[in-house]
């Protein structure tokens, strides 16, 4: 292993460099209704790609990061990282389990480009996986409300969609907005998805389909939200070493620009502005300072649009719209594949997917295809920056992600 690097002293505080990290290589596998395996063994799955160049040995991981939620409530399964390493003959490396509720992919990325960064690890995997879809549509809603404030929402019957229902209401009073304007953000995912072979709805839908979906809880509307469902996605991790092995042998590489983490108070109510999306904001701010880009060099962006209001207020959080105007911009055709900043290009959250653990990674997996361009269909030609956003519970965390093709 690495040993942190000497750097420059700066007020006689020894300063640590970082070493730079990149994406060597994405697996991923269809997001579905009951899929056969297990969640261990449908990471696995998805791990199994990133070694089939035989460019790097499995002997060279040296760390395994995974992002979960819900095994240790829904599958009895916790230590779950160890379990994975075990299917993936991955044995013996460092297995950790990250849980940041929704944002547990992006949370175990995080983990993986700091193991990269320290010096501590070369070769890492970061994988997410979750297996939702064999208990009742109750056991996973109580599951998932675990990532609100117990005491005060989910304890006392609030759940996601119940929750996103009070954000959107305020968003629509607020900002005068009609709830038919939000289906321009499901349009443009499931046609994206309908060219996603991992995507689990792979159907287009209309305007009219929107407004005429049931009502889950008003003004959340069947198209505002996502299946439920099982999925994993993977993704090798190397310093720069590794990189050049990996170009040199043909493969194409991506450049982990930045990785940033911010909070916001758990409850609705605790928080200054709802509409603010604080963890969001925060968290987009570090990443663009870090990486030195601003949001008009942002090529491809995945937000986290577990429903429709989630994308609008995330579009804002990022500085891609102003306060209130995301969904006028979405009706011009600005978030489509070929308009100023395509979004959800391969489906999203909400006809990709939402195997909650597992959704971080898909999206830096689907950003690094579209960077490398081995998107097929849903290519956006000449993408040079990709940013991806994934957000813990009701954006309660933000982990945010920039990547450059090199």
């Amino acid at each position: 292993m690495f040993i942190f690097k000497a750097g420059k002293s700066h007020n006689n505080i020894r300063v640590s460099t970082m070493e730079e990290v990149f994406i060597l290589n994405a697996g991923r596998v269809p997001a579905v209704k009951q899929d056969v395996d297990d969640v261990a063994r449908l990471a696995a799955r998805a791990i199994a790609p990133l070694m089939d160049a035989a460019v790097f040995a499995r002997e060279e991981v040296t760390a395994l990061y995974v992002g979960n939620m819900l095994s240790g409530i829904l599958s009895h399964q916790q230590l779950l990282a160890p379990l994975i390493a075990q299917h993936a003959k991955l044995t013996g490396c460092e297995a950790i389990t990250a849980e940041a509720a929704c944002g547990s992919g992006a949370a175990a990325m995080r983990q993986g480009v700091m193991a990269i960064a320290s010096g501590f690890h070369h070769l890492v995997v970061v994988a997410g996986a979750e297996q939702m879809s064999r208990n009742s549509r109750d056991e996973v809603s109580r599951g998932l409300a675990t990532a609100s404030c117990w005491e005060r929402e989910g304890g006392k019957g609030e759940t996601f969609i119940t929750l996103n229902a009070r954000i959107m209401k305020a968003y629509m009073d607020t900002y005068a907005t009609e709830r038919s304007a939000f289906s321009h953000f499901a349009v443009n995912a499931h046609e994206n998805a309908s060219k996603n072979h991992c995507a689990m709805l792979q159907k287009t839908i209309t305007a009219d389909d929107y407004d005429a979906g049931r009502m889950l809880a008003d003004p959340i509307g069947l198209f505002d939200a996502p299946p439920i469902c099982d999925g994993a996605s993977a993704l090798l991790l190397g310093n720069k070493d590794m990189a050049l092995r990996a170009q040199r042998l043909g493969m194409p590489v991506v450049k982990v620009l930045a990785s940033t983490c911010a909070t916001d108070a758990l409850a609705i109510e605790d928080r200054q502005d709802p509409l603010a999306l604080a963890a969001a904001r925060d968290s987009f701010k570090k990443a663009y300072k870090i990486s030195g880009v601003t949001p008009a060099d942002i090529d491809v962006f995945e937000p986290h649009d577990a429903y429709t209001v989630m994308t609008a207020l995330s579009l804002e959080a990022a500085g891609f719209s102003k306060p209130g105007t995301a969904t006028h911009m979405a009706a011009e055709g600005m978030f489509t594949k070929t308009g100023s900043l395509p979004i959800t290009s391969f489906g999203g959250l909400k006809a990709r997917g939402h195997p909650v653990g597992a959704t971080g990674v898909y999206q830096l997996a689907e950003c690094f295809l579209q960077l490398t361009e081995q998107a097929g269909e849903l290519q956006i030609p000449g993408a040079t920056l990709a940013m991806t956003q994934n957000l813990g519970g009701a954006a309660g965390s933000a982990f945010t992600h920039i990547l450059e093709r090199i």
